[in-house]
């Protein structure tokens, strides 16, 4: 059957892309590792992690079977490792190898975390995404796994269930285990809601791979309210494991997927997308039928029809305000709205902490920095911007973990929010000049702090704080350091907090909407100062006093609004029924709305773990196929769960060449270089294409076109070291690495097709093609030195390519080292990106040289050995090779059409874009030829199609090239296959 080989090869395809990594996440060698272990987990933690490792482990082992059973799946024991040394708060589950790793920095944005502990948020959502993998090896994609291995199974699973389903099932199960899961948040879906409250009810494929035109929310988004709104609609919890087991059991067939939610709810996954979305909109047009809404003034321009948000507005003294804009078609970056909108800076990768802040003519913020070689050590620093004399500047030393910041009106503090590599979280206030701390507030009950911000005469502080029982907003005086609640603890989601003189103001999403809410600190009386259609956000007032802004949601993004700071016209807070009930059949499904209350303190032991045990650790085995589907294989894949070690044996097929080869490779990575070692047996082919003999020159009739093909064994060996150090910084990600290799390449049995000799082809009497890119019979014992280097302007959805931005790549090639052959090879390729004449079109171009040796006898008993070519030459020409030979190229790239056109299931159109080029070569010195020098150029045009295949999330790209040739003049029209985009 056809059908099931093309779909296995799919799968091949997207995990192969994710399996052969390049750089391992991993960690420093100095870092020390323990382990504890229960019946069914062992949680993997770095040395002074003890408490924080045995509460993660007892509460994984709390929750394995309860939070199982609705996919009626007990996963086997699987290793948790808990990475502490990244600012980035996050986590994931692979089985490539099996594994799960919790980032344990807690994030400051009060909209990811509710009121909910950081550790048991993770626990919650990433241990459902072990209970799918687990529930996944069933029937087909049993066989598949025991045969083939994870990553056969990976693929199949991934091809079998939407994207949609694995995060909102895992986001599901938070919602209902935990007080303050993401579904219970009205700003989690508040893209979703808001298009379906304008009318933008967008078809299921649009809404599941989005889309270039339109704003469409993640597929942790749809994907929760499909799973949340099937188990309401069929009233049971299980019907997600049974609509699942059936897709997984025959996962090669089109549309199994949708085909078991056919058969268990007699409607396709376009008809529950539907209903879905029908039901939600009309419930949501309800609760807006008895809002009264807050007029109000936009102050923000709309000057073009990309959704773009208007974030954080921050009064300055001139009367201007300052705010932070990011859309699908811009990056993050710092504008002035004043009679319209200026732009005065670009931040780098920021740690958006949900909140920004700006007193007189200073931005503070939070931005990312890189450990140059270990990718999971990554910090988070305090930045800020002086709007008068353009100075960007870090605050305090490079390797701090601070989030969260403010600085008071007078400019002469910040407070800001450290969590150690304890899991410790510390209020601080540091000196906005030197970044020492001034103070350090004292926290011995291990409370969550978050977004803190200075009351108006800088004495005192508000933060969110958040413990076992809930969350509150403490006042702290900064003099005596003491707190004081100023709401009562429960599971509100109150956030971005906002000292006015005798007003506490802040966020809550009480009555379903979220909106701005303020408290009279002389009186303790609640008021509600908004009422949004769609959601407010973000208040602050101006220096006068008298106008309050705020964020105000829109159908093309929030805005920056403004309304009379009046007192008198707030509404005294009615305590009630939340609006929104569309996680309550969740959690009186599951029957735990809090898990973790109730997680028993079982002692557990810790022993140390020794990566060197683990460094053996297969994760696939049988038949792969690379991802350019040039190479298939038969073997063992293998990775340690710390990332420091990756092995691979195994039977390759050349599919191209169609002959073998048994190869082995290893990668260390725990070092500071990366240490690679590869060695290889094989048989070679390779057909080197038509080319004319003569009987002799001077009878060119006689001539006839044949095929040279060349066949040979071939050994080698291979070692080298690699340093790939990370130089991302500032709005630019960036990266050098520079590498050196040894190897040794043993050739026998060389032959041709011709005359059966070798690398030199006879024809007639008078010449032969000498091929001195092959090594004939011998020892070809070769150096190859490398440089890559990049630094490119992080990009908006939009964007094609980087706006600003340039690579280069330097290598070397030589035979230093005796052998057979002789050889040396130099080239320098670069690429320059600039911004073209209009919004996402981008000017770039490449130049590069390369030399290379030559013995211009031409004898076919010479041992010169040419390298392979490394440099881009004109496209729809065939280039001789030269001593010297230059390479340039300017192109031009633009989109043409968003279409978002979807034909059935079978593909989507995303986006049309087009390039013109302008390409020139030219060689100079010996060639291969008697020819001394010779220049090619070509003009041309290329078309590409972004699309989705099948509905699979990842993009491909397919297109056609029309090539002109003008020196010398020749025509080409090519198919264009691309890669997929992850």
């Amino acid at each position: 059957m056809k059908k099931p080989a093309f779909f296995l090869i799919l799968s091949f395809i997207f995990i192969s892309a994710y399996a052969q990594e390049d750089v391992l996440e991993n960690n420093p060698p100095s870092l020390k590792w323990f382990q504890v272990n229960t019946p069914h987990f062992r949680v993997i933690y770095p040395r002074g992690f003890d408490t924080q490792a045995e509460r993660v482990a007892n509460s994984l082992e709390h929750i394995h079977e309860v939070e199982a059973k609705s996919l009626g799946t007990a996963p086997r024991k699987i290793s948790v490792i808990l990475q502490n040394q990244s600012a980035i708060s996050n986590g994931f589950v692979s089985i490539l190898p099996r594994r799960s790793e919790f980032y344990t920095m807690p994030t400051q944005d009060y909209n990811f975390i509710g009121t909910n502990d950081w550790l048991e948020l993770l626990t919650s959502h990433e241990y459902r995404h072990i209970v799918q993998y687990q529930h996944a090896i069933r029937g087909f994609n049993k066989v598949i796994y025991y045969l083939f291995g994870s990553i056969s199974l990976a693929g199949m699973a991934q091809v079998a269930a939407p994207s949609w389903f694995w995060e909102g099932d895992a986001v599901v199960a938070e919602t209902a285990f935990t007080p303050s899961g993401r579904g219970k948040i009205p700003n989690f879906g508040l893209v979703m809601k808001t298009n379906l409250l304008e009318g933008r009810k967008f078809n299921y494929h649009k809404q599941y791979l989005r889309s270039y035109k339109h704003n469409i929310p993640d597929h942790y988004v749809l994907g929760y309210h499909m799973v949340s709104y099937l188990r309401r609609k069929t009233r049971d919890p299980d019907i997600w494991g049974k609509i699942t087991a059936r897709s997984w059991r025959v996962p090669f067939i089109p549309f199994a997927f949708s085909n078991a939610i056919k058969k268990e709810t007699g409607m396709h996954v376009t008809d529950l997308y539907n209903e879905m979305a029908d039901e939600l909109a009309s419930e949501w047009k309800n609760e807006l039928s008895a809002v009264v809404l807050t007029p109000f003034v936009r102050i923000n321009p709309r000057r073009q029809k990309a959704y773009t948000d208007y974030l954080y507005p921050q009064p300055l003294a001139d009367g201007s305000i300052l705010a932070m804009k990011k859309g699908i078609g811009d990056i993050e970056q710092f504008v002035l709205l004043e009679d319209g909108e200026e732009k005065v800076f670009t931040p780098g990768l920021m740690n958006d902490t949900g909140m920004l802040s700006a007193e007189g003519n200073t931005v503070v913020w939070n931005e990312y920095g890189f450990d140059p070689r270990w990718r999971v050590r990554n910090y988070s620093q305090v930045k800020t911007f002086n709007l008068a004399t353009g100075r960007k500047k870090r605050i305090g030393p490079k390797r701090t973990r601070y989030a969260g910041a403010a600085i008071t009106a007078q400019g002469d503090k910040i407070v800001t929010v450290e969590t150690d590599t304890e899991y410790k979280t510390s209020l601080l206030v540091i000196d906005p000049v030197t970044g020492k701390v001034m103070k350090k507030f004292l926290n011995p009950e291990n409370v969550f702090y978050s977004m803190p911000r200075w009351s108006d005469d800088g004495k005192n502080i508000v933060v969110l704080k958040t413990t076992p029982e809930g969350k509150t907003i403490s006042l702290v005086n900064f003099e005596s350091g003491t707190f004081r609640d100023l709401l009562p603890i429960s599971q509100e989601n109150v956030g971005y907090p906002a000292l006015h003189r005798n007003h506490l103001l802040f966020n809550s999403p009480a009555g379903g909407i979220d909106n701005i809410f303020a408290l009279d600190l002389n009186t303790g009386k609640r008021f509600q100062v908004t009422s949004s259609r769609l959601g407010a956000y973000n208040p602050a007032v101006s220096e006068d006093g008298q106008t309050l802004l705020y964020n105000d949601q829109t159908k093309d993004g929030l805005d920056v609004v403004s309304t009379p700071f009046d007192a008198a016209k707030w509404k005294p807070h009615e305590k009630g029924r939340r609006a929104s009930l569309f996680f309550l059949h969740l959690v009186e499904q599951e029957g735990h709305p809090d898990i973790f209350k109730d997680v028993p303190a079982t002692p557990r032991q810790p022993v140390p773990y020794r990566p060197i045990n683990g460094i053996f650790n297969p994760y696939n085995w049988g038949v792969t196929v690379d991802n350019d589907l040039r190479e298939a294989s038969i073997g063992i894949l293998s990775k340690d769960i710390l990332s420091t070690t990756s092995l691979s044996l195994g039977y390759f097929f050349d599919i191209s060449e169609r002959t073998s080869a048994v190869r082995g490779q290893i990668s260390y990575q725990g070092w500071f270089p990366i240490i690679d070692i590869s060695v290889s047996i094989s048989n070679r082919s390779v057909n080197e294409g038509e080319a004319r003999f003569y009987d002799t020159l001077a009878d060119p009739v006689t001539s006839e076109q044949r095929d040279v093909i060349f066949k040979w064994k071939e050994k080698n060996i291979q070692a080298g070291l690699r340093i790939p150090l990370l130089t991302t910084s500032s709005k630019y990600h960036g990266g050098i690495t520079i590498g050196n290799s040894v190897g040794l390449t043993q050739v026998s049995e060389f032959e041709n097709n011709i005359d059966e000799g070798g690398r030199f082809v006879p024809s007639g009497n008078a010449s032969f093609y000498p091929f001195y890119e092959y090594a004939d019979n011998g020892n070809l014992v070769y150096n190859n030195f490398n440089i890559h280097a990049y630094r490119l302007l992080k990009q908006s959805r939009r964007d094609i390519y980087s706006k600003w931005g340039q690579q280069l790549e330097i290598q070397s090639f030589e035979t230093p080292f005796g052998g057979d052959f002789e050889g040396r090879q130099y080239s320098v390729f670069g690429i320059l990106y600039l911004p073209g004449f209009a919004r996402h079109h981008s000017l770039w171009a490449y130049g590069g040289y390369q030399y290379t040796q030559y013995d211009e006898a031409f004898t076919p008993s010479s041992q010169n050995y040419v390298f392979r070519n490394q440099i881009p030459v004109p496209r729809g020409q065939s280039v001789r090779r030269f001593q010297d030979f230059y390479s340039l190229s300017a192109n031009y790239t633009l989109p043409i059409w968003y279409p978002d056109i979807a034909l059935g299931p079978i593909v989507n159109f995303q986006r049309l874009r087009a390039s013109f080029f302008f390409d020139y070569g030219s060689g100079q010195g010996p060639s291969f030829f008697s020819e001394k020098g010779k220049d090619y150029s070509s003009v041309g045009v290329e078309a590409k199609l972004d699309i989705n295949i099948l509905r699979f999330l990842p993009q491909f790209d397919i297109g056609v090239r029309y090539t002109k040739g003008l020196l010398p003049a020749t025509a080409e029209f090519e198919v264009l296959f691309g890669s997929f985009n992850f």
